[in-house]
Order: C-alpha cells, then structure tokens, then sequence
C-alpha cells in the first residue's frame, strides 16, 4: 500500500543564506511545522553561478535529516536572477501560438541580461488599437506617427513575461539532488509571498500594492496590481553604510542611535582576575560585542535609504510601466528586519503599512514565531504542496 506524503519544504536561496519552512497539508489546508534560518559563510551565487556548491549539499542534507525537513521542496530564485517584465508589443494571438512567436523574440526584440534564458509567460489581456479621428487638428507628428504605428500592429496581447538564468536555475537543482532534497519546482520569490498574502488575506493584493522585504544583504520590491505581479527588484545593501564595527571603537563617534556597554565590558574584565576564569571572560566579552554591532544599526539612515528605493520605484511604476492612474493601496513589509523597522518606516510613509498574519498557518503553541517573517518567502513555496510547475 502506498502513502500520500503530504508533507513538503520551502527552500528560500539568499546572498548569504538559506531560509527553510516545511508545510504539512492537513485536509487541504497548510499548517506551519517548522522554520530553519541557515547562514552561509560564502556568497551563495558568484558570476551567475552556484559557489560553494559542497557546503550547500551539507546544509540540505542536515535540513532532511537532522532537521526533520520535508525531502519535496519548491525552490526559490533569487530576485536579482530574474526579470519580470509587461509586454504589450505581440499580436493578439492564443497562448500557444504566443510561445512559438517569442521564441522568435528573445534575443531579437525582447533583450535579456542572461545568456541562456528560462522564460515563462501568461496573457493577462489584449489591447485593442485606438485610433483617433482624422479631423482631429490637435494631433501632433508624434501623435500620428504612434497612431499609424498601432493601426500596422493592430490588436495586441498584454502578457507577463518572466524569465532567469538556465544556468543558475539547473545549479540550484542539482546541488538540491545532491543535498538529497527532491525539488518540484523552482519560481521567483514574488510569487510565493503571493500565495502566502492571498491565503491569509484574501483582500490584499485585490488593487495596487507593494511588499517589501527587508533584510541586512538587499531590500526586494515588489509592486502587484490586481494580484498580477508587475514589478520585482532587489536594492542591495552596503552593510557598513547601516553598521557601526568594534574593531576601532576610539574612532567612532558614540550617540543615542549607537548604543555601547562599555561599563558591563570593563566589569566582566576586572571581576574575571582568577586564571582558570579567563577563558569564560573572553567568551562573555565577545558575547558583549557582538551584541553592541547589533545595536549600533544604524535605524534612521537604513529606513530614509528605503523610503527613497519605495518612491522611486512607486514613480517608475507609475510613470515608465503607463499606471499613471494608479494609487497604491497599502505597503506590505515582510523579511528579517521588519520589526526593526517598521514602526519609523510606518510614520514616514503616506500609503498605509501593514504587516503579515500568519495565524491561519500556525498550530496553538508553535515557538518559532519569531522566524516568521525571515521565513515568509519560504513559507509561500511550501504551501505550493503537490502543485507541479507548469512547463512549456
């Protein structure tokens, strides 16, 4: 007799680390069982590819089984290895007679920044051409030339077209076989958080909205309009823009925003005189500094870099991709840093900000809630269960 297994992982691929979640369908319904948080000590992707690839394998197999991970897991690729992008230039044409065309046009009229592309696409409508009136004396050279131009095109198809690297798409998977994790399917992080936001709040992501994840490596925005993702990028961070370090504590200025324990430092050095206690003064001190680098975060500079990312990729929204009409409903924040930063970034912001309710998910007593947020991306892939990607 066979047993359905019903249980499956979320593997989230970030710079510096590995976020995992593994997901149990009870019934149809997801339940949260668990979260992994794995920091690398190298980049996980150098020159488009997957480095390190031994020390990935031994992290994944430590998940599957020390760990107790589901072995299926969906897998996701990083934001900034991968495009998303609204094309409104085909004709209007099914689906697959879409696909045989742009094979024709990758690389010729739609330019890529990989090489070997893995690319997908859905038709979200048509357009049909609007021609104006002949005796219109208003119209400029522009206005004709354009008007010509569509009436030569005609009706046109208005797809999402999304696309990454072949290359790095097949290293994750084998360096998951090879971690001894079975992957089912590999999608970009964006729309994972959709599946994750419309199972716990059906009414979001319904007008023009924005997630933003935030994180000490990169900041990813993304922009979705009537639950059709439109805009996804990563901002990356320079950490030592945010971070204040211990390695010349003279040299930096102290302030209200920068906060040290110097007196806690100096007291653990003068009560630890015995020598068969040095060694615990050395851990306890370290301990102290490592907790200083986390306070000295710098919260005011990190929150005004963000809230310039947000308007300008609210304005290009708006006035590059044609949604000059659109107004943006509200401003979801997920990732590591959200409570750090949410409060200040709260206040500074216009559009309503909100946060995540992961209660439909979670079991009475689950004790990793604050992982939650760091997981989200991984969460949204292993609710994806026995979901298969679609291929073409």
């Amino acid at each position: 007799m066979m047993f359905f297994n019903n249980k499956f992982s979320g593997i989230d691929f970030r710079e510096n680390k590995l976020t995992f979640a593994s997901i149990k369908m009870e019934k149809g319904l997801p339940v949260l069982q668990q979260l992994l948080v794995s920091d690398l000590e190298q980049p996980l992707i150098q020159g488009g590819r997957v480095s390190e690839q031994a020390n990935i394998q031994s992290v994944l197999r430590d998940y599957v089984k020390g760990k107790g991970g589901a072995k299926q897991a969906h897998l996701a690729i990083p934001t900034q290895h991968t495009l998303v992008r609204k094309i409104s230039s085909l004709p209007d044409l099914e689906e697959k007679e879409l696909g045989r065309l742009l094979q024709f046009q990758i690389g010729d009229s739609i330019l890529l920044p990989f090489d070997n592309p893995i690319y997908d696409f859905v038709k979200i409508g048509s357009l049909a051409a609007q021609r104006k009136l002949d005796n219109d004396d208003t119209l400029s050279v522009d206005d004709l030339s354009s008007n010509i131009q569509e009436e030569l095109l005609g009706a046109r198809s208005e797809i999402l077209f999304f696309a990454t690297s072949r290359e790095l798409t097949e290293d994750l998977i084998k360096v998951c076989e090879q971690g001894e994790v079975k992957p089912l399917s590999a999608e970009i992080r964006a729309l994972a958080l959709k599946r994750l936001i419309n199972f716990v709040h059906s009414s979001w992501l319904t007008q023009t909205e924005m997630v933003v994840e935030v994180s000490k490596e990169s900041i990813d925005l993304h922009i979705f309009k009537d639950e059709l993702i439109l805009f996804s990028r990563t901002m990356p961070i320079n950490q030592n823009v945010y971070f204040d370090t211990l390695q010349n504590e003279s040299a930096v200025e102290k302030s209200d925003e920068t906060l040290w324990i110097e007196d806690e430092m100096n007291e653990l050095i003068l009560n630890e005189t015995k020598e068969n206690q040095a060694h615990q003064a050395a851990e306890e001190i370290a301990a102290v500094q490592t907790a200083n680098m986390e306070e000295a975060f710098q919260l005011n500079a990190y929150v005004s870099d963000l809230v310039n990312e947000v308007e300008k990729a609210q304005n290009f929204f708006r006035y590059s991709l044609g949604e000059r009409q659109s107004e943006f409903t509200r401003i979801i924040v997920t990732g590591e840093y959200t409570s750090r930063i949410f409060d200040l970034f709260s206040s500074q912001m216009p559009t309503h900000v909100c946060r995540i309710d992961y209660e439909a998910v979670l079991n009475q007593g689950f004790a990793q809630e604050q992982l939650l947020d760091t997981c989200s991306v991984a969460i949204g892939l292993a609710m994806r269960g026995h979901e298969k990607a679609k291929k073409r």
